[in-house]
């Protein structure tokens, strides 16, 4: 894993809450070439690039070894994690913030997601550190983001990647996974937010 094959970069970020979303999709052919239909929160189906669904099984299979419910797709979560991950490859910039500063919370209501508590990591990388299984372990082995993964107030989940140039690596994947729960009543909302040692609950 030499830097002169891939360079990695994570991040991680809770959030919880109320408030809502315009959506701007990121179709699969723009985030692999392979693509696999999977079953929708709601019983509907959602083409997933290869990735993207290599990610979410990975995801699921951890939380049940830790004795968790699995995350079900989300369309909405999905649309809204493409579409970061498009932005961050274009603008050339990683961050939790969109590229205008609009947070997660704020992006994901603005998708069309009411959340009661979310969620996000995101990751990037080329070659044998851009792929699923690759990004998976930097999350896992990170205290943050792995509280994110083995959180059991999650039930919803997007996945999205895109591949292009960035930081003048070109075939680079950007990696950005969505978790949530839809929100029952703006009174139960609350947030918190990330630091490297410390969240702090605003409630």
């Amino acid at each position: 894993m030499g830097l002169r094959y891939a360079i990695a970069v994570l991040g991680a970020m809770i959030l919880a809450g109320t408030t809502a979303f315009l959506s701007a999709a990121v179709k699969p052919e723009l985030v692999g070439a392979a693509t696999t239909s999977v079953e929708t929160c709601s019983g509907g189906s959602i083409t997933l690039g290869v990735k993207e669904e290599r990610t979410l099984v990975l995801h699921n299979e951890t939380r049940a070894d830790h004795g968790l419910e699995p995350l079900c797709i989300n369309p909405v979560l999905t649309r809204a994690a493409r579409s970061h991950s498009k932005e961050m490859v274009e603008k050339d910039y990683f961050s939790h913030y969109s590229y205008d500063g609009e947070g997660v919370g704020a992006r994901l209501r603005r998708f069309g997601y009411d959340w009661s508590v979310c969620g996000e990591n995101i990751a990037g990388g080329y070659g044998e550190p851009g792929e699923a299984n690759s990004i998976f372990e930097f999350w896992i082995n990170s205290t943050h983001h792995r509280a994110n993964i083995l959180d059991g107030r999650f039930r919803q989940v997007g996945v999205g990647t895109y591949t292009g140039s960035y930081k003048d690596m070109e075939g680079y994947t950007m990696y950005t996974v969505d978790f949530g729960s839809r929100s029952q009543t703006s009174k139960n909302a609350h947030i918190t937010l990330p630091s490297r040692a410390l969240c702090a609950q605003i409630q």
